[in-house]
């Protein structure tokens, strides 16, 4: 139980950072706030979402 609480707090924790190392760039480079960064995420999880549903398969999902 403390294992998997572990593993998923760790894999929240890289979802977070991925998602903010993509802002800061996007901000560090165009100096602009890019606020559709969080829907293409959105969009990601929704298409895989899709997959996982139309294929029963979560391989194919978060592929």
């Amino acid at each position: 139980m403390l294992l998997m609480s572990f593993i998923n707090g760790l894999t929240m924790a890289a979802l977070l950072f991925i998602m903010a190392v993509g802002l800061n760039l996007s901000f560090g480079l165009l100096r602009i706030v890019n606020l559709t960064h969080g829907s293409f995420y959105l969009l990601g999880g929704y298409i895989g979402l899709y997959v996982y549903k139309a294929t029963e398969s979560w391989i194919f999902g978060i592929a």
